[in-house]
């Protein structure tokens, strides 16, 4: 038996709850304090709870509050009740459990309390394993349960305290991170609406004899690049291919608003350079400082044979018949530059037969096994393969070949346009 000093008065002790917490004075009368913690001792051995209850009684700040029980179910019990309880000291050796398992039921019954674990092993591979079960601190019974028990008590509700912090702080990241993946694939979705539906464009496409392929990926769900067609009436159709700097949120929006200036400035009495330079005077005021966007406009004539265009520094693209391909001048200052830039036509055959390759920099960007850029020269090399092997290029049979000599994935957006008058439209 351990022989505890007497000390009673300044005490009280509820007989019908068996807590016991600290007063002002002698007096008698209970002290209202600000600190006050609730302990649940769980120990069934009589001499070591009344250790730990005098050691806590030592305490003036905080003041402490002990529940005592003797067994595992009775401590699962309290915790499920209405009663307040800060931290939990547990015995490892209880008549209805003991050892790590007593830990684990612990928590589980109680998750966000921190639990002190009291133990006559002076074992460190114990005591990690039992922190690992969901404890906070332990105590060795050896040790000076008055110059401990009450330290550890303030560190164990601290560490809870901190944990329960960055369990909410990674909550709210989780969070946060659902609404924006929520966001960017709404954005996406969007984003993938402004492209040209098939169903509202292959009638007019087949009148006029023109085959269109395609390939649109952002690098990140979301982008700067998009390409799109436009009816001029007639035998003429336009198409257009951009690409913003940047990636993610912040290209993708100015996709939009480059999209929303098309259609609110579009005319097709225009020449492709008056249409580049009005985008270009219209998108300066909307751009942040070193935003700009890059773009290629042609408008095909399936009556006249001819293909006309201007470039505002786009990837040049490439126009093919037969066996033989080239590409075009895409020299010009970038959209978004310049309020009044100007941009020069450019205007030659294209007749049944023909095709013209539209793409993004992140084919040509692409760095090869030997860290090259893939370049002009790797795309051209691409094209003449699959023209020698196949008679014409197909958007997937191209992507598939550069693909294999690149490196994967693509870092930047990809979108891949091939135009091709169908042979023997007129």
């Amino acid at each position: 038996m351990i022989r505890l000093p007497s000390r009673t008065s300044g005490w009280r002790t509820d007989p019908e709850s068996g807590e016991t917490g600290g007063a002002a004075s002698g007096t008698g009368a209970t002290r209202v304090v600000k600190d006050v913690l609730h302990v649940l001792l769980v120990e069934d051995e009589p001499g070591d709870a009344r250790l730990v209850e005098y050691a806590l009684r030592m305490s003036s700040t905080p003041t402490f509050v002990v529940k005592h029980v003797t067994t595992l179910a009775a401590a699962i019990a309290h915790v499920g009740g209405d009663e307040p309880v800060d931290v939990v000291l547990l015995d490892l050796s209880l008549p209805d459990s003991t050892g790590i398992a007593t830990v684990s039921r612990m928590q589980e019954a109680t998750s966000r309390t921190p639990i002190v674990i009291m133990t006559g092993l002076d074992d460190p591979r114990f005591a990690s394993y039992a922190l690992e079960a969901g404890a906070q601190d332990y105590l060795i019974k050896s040790d000076d349960p008055e110059r401990t028990v009450g330290r550890a008590i303030r560190y164990a509700i601290t560490r809870m305290a901190g944990q329960l912090e960055r369990q909410a702080l990674l909550e709210r990241i989780a969070q946060q991170q659902r609404h924006l993946v929520e966001e960017v694939n709404a954005a996406r979705a969007m984003q993938f609406d402004l492209l040209p539906r098939p169903e509202r464009l292959d009638e007019r496409l087949a009148a006029l004899g023109v085959e269109v392929e395609s390939f649109f990926e952002p690098s990140s769900g979301i982008g700067g690049d998009l390409w799109g067609c436009l009816d001029c009436g007639g035998p003429r159709m336009s198409f257009y291919c951009f690409d913003f700097t940047g990636h993610g949120i912040g290209a993708a929006m100015n996709v939009f608003r480059l999209h929303a200036l098309i259609s609110d400035h579009w005319d097709p009495r225009r020449q492709p350079a008056e249409t580049l330079s009005v985008l270009s005077g219209a998108l300066k005021s909307l751009l942040g400082r070193g935003q700009f966007a890059t773009m290629f406009l042609c408008t095909i004539d399936t009556e006249a044979g001819e293909i006309e265009w201007a470039s505002a520094g786009a990837p040049a693209p490439v126009i093919m018949q037969g066996q033989d391909y080239r590409f075009l001048d895409a020299k010009g200052i970038p959209l978004g530059l310049s309020k009044a830039p100007e941009y020069r036509d450019h205007r030659e055959a294209f007749p049944p037969g023909a095709a013209l390759f539209m793409y993004s920099d992140a084919i040509t960007d692409s760095p090869t096994g030997d860290e090259q850029l893939f370049g002009e020269s790797g795309l051209g090399g691409s094209i003449q393969g699959l023209l020698r092997r196949h008679g014409e290029l197909r958007v997937d049979h191209l992507l598939d070949d550069v693909c294999r000599q690149v490196r994967m994935p693509f870092e930047d957006d990809l979108t891949a346009v091939c135009i091709r008058r169908l042979a023997g439209e007129g």
